[in-house]
């Protein structure tokens, strides 16, 4: 079989929300608690950039429904395994062995102490792992999420007819946030951020991406409204849930929701808008180039090149919070591109592949694979 063109304006959505991921990133707690402008950027941010992502590789299952619908329970694990939760474990593992390896050189200890980064067992951290809830690399919990979201899909989609199966996971969008409320918070982190994150990924599922290819203007018109309503319900000195006191804040959580996926389904849109310009010119936006390897720099830009930098940097350095945001930044973008065009094509590069640390080779669409699947 052919294989399936990918969208570009998906990918290019796919770069913007990593960038937007490495940018919410650069900033330290300490910095948040010094400078305003560090607060708002990191809260603003932080309110939609994953769940973007979420949405996006809805869309990108969507697309893939049928093919994987066909495929046996056993080959579709083993594949979404082998591209989610082996990255996860293997990126997990190599922290653990670097922090160790840290902590045995006296010299550096310096650097680590009063922070995060504190030495703990490895059972504890497995337990940390399995719980999402990493203390060296957090930001992977993405991807065991995202691992259980298209399993959990997956099965809905094999086990009912299409359309039961959408009116499951219809249901399931307006439920989950009542159930997430009421029953949640007190959960892991795997817990919560699947109950979380599953309104965004199934709406991607069920929103046929044509939609809002033929309907883009409106679609970002409608993004701009639901950006500025989530800016307001986060920041606006009034009470919009005057319930919350018996309902534990039900209704503000429906319209937080609402808003954030207006805002995502808006700039995916206007991603489309864009994509569709530049091919009008005959060109490429370059986020739809960096879209098409998003895993390297979402996953080797934590915690060294953000968090651990902006560590010794502020706070160990004190260096001004805008340098530290533009270096850490950088440093984001640098490193990983350095990874994959030094290691990618050599044989540590396919060793590292191996094992499920992506240095950029490219893997051929299958019939049984989406075109824009994953991160």
């Amino acid at each position: 079989m052919a294989e399936k063109k990918r969208l570009s304006y998906i990918d290019a959505a796919k770069g913007l929300a990593v960038l937007l991921v490495i940018f919410g990133h650069t900033f330290r707690e300490s910095m948040r608690a010094d400078f305003v402008w560090c607060d708002v950027s990191y809260v603003i941010v932080y309110r939609f950039h994953v769940s973007l992502l979420f949405l996006l590789s809805g869309l990108g299952y969507g697309l893939a429904a049928q093919r994987y619908r066909e495929q046996k329970p056993g080959e579709f694990l083993r594949r979404k395994a082998r591209s989610l939760l082996l990255p996860w474990l293997s990126y997990s593992v190599l922290m653990y062995l670097v922090f160790a390896l840290i902590w045995a050189v006296l010299p550096l200890r310096g650097m680590l102490s009063g922070s995060a980064y504190a030495l703990i067992s490895p059972g504890r951290y497995l337990l940390d792992m399995l719980g999402n809830e990493n203390p060296y690399c957090f930001h992977v919990w993405y991807l065991q999420t995202l691992f259980l979201l298209t399993a959990a899909v997956y099965f809905c989609d094999r086990l009912l007819s299409p359309r039961a199966s959408r009116a499951v996971r219809i249901t399931a969008v307006l439920l989950i946030p009542l159930l997430y409320e009421l029953f949640c918070h007190g959960w892991v982190w795997t817990g919560k951020a699947f109950m979380q994150k599953a309104v965004f990924f199934l709406v991607g599922t069920l929103l046929p991406e044509r939609v809002i290819r033929e309907h883009s203007r409106a679609f970002a018109a409608a993004g701009i409204g639901c950006g500025a309503l989530t800016v307001l319900l986060i920041y606006s000195p009034f009470d919009f849930d005057p319930y919350a006191a018996r309902l534990t804040g039900i209704p503000t959580f429906y319209l937080e929701n609402a808003a954030v996926l207006g805002l995502c389904l808006g700039i995916t849109a206007f991603m489309a808008l864009l994509c569709r310009r530049a091919e009008q010119r005959g060109t490429e936006l370059r986020l739809v180039r960096f879209g098409r390897q998003t895993l390297p720099y979402y996953l080797y830009h934590q915690p060294f090149c953000c968090a651990f930098l902006g560590l010794l940097l502020y706070e160990k350095l004190g260096v001004p919070a805008p340098a530290v945001v533009i270096i850490c930044m950088a440093a984001g973008l640098t490193v990983p591109y350095l990874l994959i065009r030094l290691l990618g094509g050599t044989r540590i590069g396919a060793a590292a592949e191996r094992i499920g640390l992506p240095m950029g080779a490219s893997r051929r669409i299958s019939e049984t694979e989406s075109a824009n699947g994953s991160i």
